[in-house]
Formats: structure tokens, C-alpha cells, sequence
């Protein structure tokens, strides 16, 4: 930029020189013609340098704003907090701890355990809880029906391990005793004055297997030498007979009872005595007091209902819906004559129709 403007004052210096020699010899047309194109490359040469200046002008501009740019940019960062490089280290999780809790029952001996890395095997114990058996475990979310109260289960995760129980059934007798029966209905083998019954238990006379949770059998009260019956009491409801009833047969019975006789003489404490009504169609009953085709029994009553068809095969329905059993083959027959019993017990009002099959 300097050599340039150097070069613009010497041109200016010789135009002046020109024009002060042409002045003074007087100059040619030649001279002039000479001059005059002179001037104009002169005048070309100034307006190149003068653009050109003014490009060095505005480089110089925008490089000064860059200078400011840079130095505020340098500025800002060495106010900013410097990022400091540490060593990288490994992150431990803690691993939670895992317990097995024990509902009704132990697991190694006790309530609560905590369980080992991985899986591991833990025994359980289910509780002894008066009036009730054992039934079931429930693992987790897992039913088990298999496995007794006594049992060992594989533990890994926070587990709550359950002992189910169900209400023992049990029947018990006082003043008197249970008998099973036969094949035909008639009370043999041992006397029992307190039994257990399961869902499946076995007849010991009969050894076939009781399914459903259902017991039947034959009461008969154990009279002393100078003793007269008066009543019985079944779960503390008194039942009082017209006649001396001093046995009867239960069949189907599910729940907890307890069978008492009384003595003539003797008080006993008793819950008010309920009675239903019992109504039969094309048949008769007999028991709790009553018999014929209609009367009124206590309650838990077991009647025995007979019908009499021209059939070998036969129904007994009614309300309630448990009123309702078919049969192929009579109790007995004579001639043409077949005779159907059923046991019930009553323990609502009860109607039931029995009918003969036609073939």
C-alpha cells in the first residue's frame, strides 16, 4: 500500500512539471495531444489506488473487529470454572437384602429368615391350631395341595410362605356312639364316641373311599342298667321324641357335631328348638316326632322318606335343590311292588316329590 502511493505523488509531481514546462515553451498540438492522454492514465492510475485504499480501509476494519471478538471470547472463558478430569472409579449397587416370612407356620424354625444369595432349599413347618387341620401351602403366588404340613420349599426372592388351614370335622357323642355301616345299612365293626373325617376318608367297615367331605353312620345312645332316655341334643338344640328314640342313622353329614343324650332326671342347659316343616308328594316320611306325608320336625332332623312304585328305577326331588336323588335300585320289593328309602336331614323347610320310572 505504501510502494502505491509513493507511485500516485511522483505521477502528480510530473503532471505538475508538464504542465509548468508547457507553459513556458508554449507546447504543440502534439505536445498537447500527449499530455492530455497522459492525464487521462494519470487519472485512471489515482482512481485504482483510491479503490484500492479503501478495500485496505475496510480489510483493516473487519480484522479490528475480530481483534475485539477474540479478545471478549478469551475473556468470557477465563472467567468460566475449569472442568477438572478425575479418574474414573466402578459403581457398586447394593444388593437388597431378601427375606421369606413365615404365616401360620415356620420356615427353618422360624417367622422370619433371610435368605441366602441365590436359591436355596428351607424347610417348613405348618402351626398346630386347635379346631382346625391343615390343608394347603401358598408359596408366593404358587398353590401346593401336595405336600404335608411338613414340607421344604426352594427360596431365592422375598417370598411369603402360608400354612391354610380348614376347620376340623369331627363328630362326637356323649351318653351314646357311632357306628359305621354296611353295604346294606346296618351299623357294624368298632363303636366311636369321636371321629374325624376328612374330605376323602376311608369307611373302616366298608374300607370303599368317603369323597366330599361327607360322613354317614349309625347312632345309638348307651342306656345304664335303670336309665330311660328323655331327649337329645345335637349342637345343644334339644330334640324330644314321643317315643323312647334311643338310635337312628345320619348319613351325609359335613359338619361339626356334637350328639348327646339325656336321661330322664336329668337337666341340661338347651338352645331353643327350631322346627320346619316337611311336606311329601306320592311318598311319607318318618322322624323328629313326626311321620305321614306332612309335619314338623326340629331342625338338623335326619328323616328317612319312603316311596313305593310299580318301577325298579325312581326319583326323590324337592326343595331345597339338596333334595334331589336318583335311584336304580330299590331298598326291597315284593311281587311288582318296589320300595325306595332316602335320609335327609332337615334343615329348612323341605318339600319332596318322588316318582317312578316308567320303562
Amino acid at each position: 500500500m505504501i510502494r502505491k502511493t509513493a507511485r500516485f505523488q511522483i505521477v502528480i509531481w510530473l503532471l505538475a512539471a508538464l504542465f509548468l514546462l508547457g507553459s513556458a515553451v508554449g507546447c504543440t498540438q502534439k505536445q498537447d495531444a500527449d499530455l492530455s492522454a497522459l492525464t487521462q492514465t494519470l487519472i485512471s492510475e489515482r482512481n485504482e489506488l483510491q479503490n484500492e485504499l479503501s478495500s485496505a480501509q475496510a480489510e483493516l476494519g473487519s480484522a479490528k473487529q475480530e481483534i475485539e471478538s477474540l479478545k471478549a471470547a478469551l475473556t468470557e472463558a477465563q472467567s468460566v470454572e475449569p472442568t477438572v478430569v478425575t479418574e474414573t472409579k466402578e459403581v457398586v449397587t447394593e444388593v437388597p437384602v431378601k427375606y421369606a416370612y413365615g404365616m401360620n407356620c415356620t420356615i427353618n424354625g422360624e417367622r422370619t429368615v433371610k435368605l441366602s444369595d441365590g436359591s436355596a432349599e428351607y424347610s417348613c413347618k405348618a402351626d398346630s391350631i386347635e379346631g382346625y387341620v391343615f390343608d394347603h401351602w401358598v408359596v408366593g403366588e404358587k398353590v401346593d395341595e401336595v405336600s404335608g404340613p411338613e414340607a421344604s420349599f426352594t427360596l431365592s426372592d422375598t417370598t411369603v410362605v402360608q400354612a391354610v388351614f380348614h376347620q376340623r370335622h369331627i363328630v362326637k357323642t356323649v351318653n351314646c356312639h357311632l357306628q359305621f355301616m354296611n353295604a346294606g345299612g346296618n351299623a357294624k365293626g368298632s363303636n366311636y364316641t369321636e371321629f374325624d373325617f376328612e374330605e376323602d376318608y376311608v369307611n373302616p367297615v366298608t374300607n370303599a373311599k368317603c369323597a366330599g367331605g361327607k360322613i354317614s353312620f349309625y347312632l345309638t345312645a348307651d342306656i345304664p342298667k335303670g336309665k330311660e332316655v328323655d331327649y337329645w341334643l345335637i349342637n345343644g338344640v334339644k330334640y324330644q321324641y314321643p317315643n323312647n328314640v334311643t338310635k337312628f342313622r345320619v348319613e351325609n353329614l359335613d359338619e361339626n357335631t356334637v350328639y348327646e343324650v339325656v336321661f330322664k332326671g336329668e337337666t341340661k342347659k338347651t338352645t331353643p328348638t327350631t322346627y320346619y316343616n316337611v311336606t311329601c308328594t306320592n311318598c311319607t316320611f318318618s322322624g323328629g316326632g313326626a311321620s305321614g306325608s306332612s309335619g314338623k320336625v326340629p331342625a338338623g332332623t335326619t328323616i328317612t322318606i319312603k316311596g313305593v312304585s310299580y318301577s325298579s328305577e325312581a326319583y326323590f326331588t324337592g326343595t331345597p335343590g339338596s333334595v334331589d336323588r336318583h335311584f336304580t335300585t330299590p331298598t326291597s320289593h315284593s311281587g311288582k311292588q318296589y320300595v325306595f328309602t332316602y335320609t335327609y336331614v332337615v334343615n329348612s323347610d323341605t318339600t319332596v316329590y318322588f316318582r317312578g320310572v316308567v320303562n
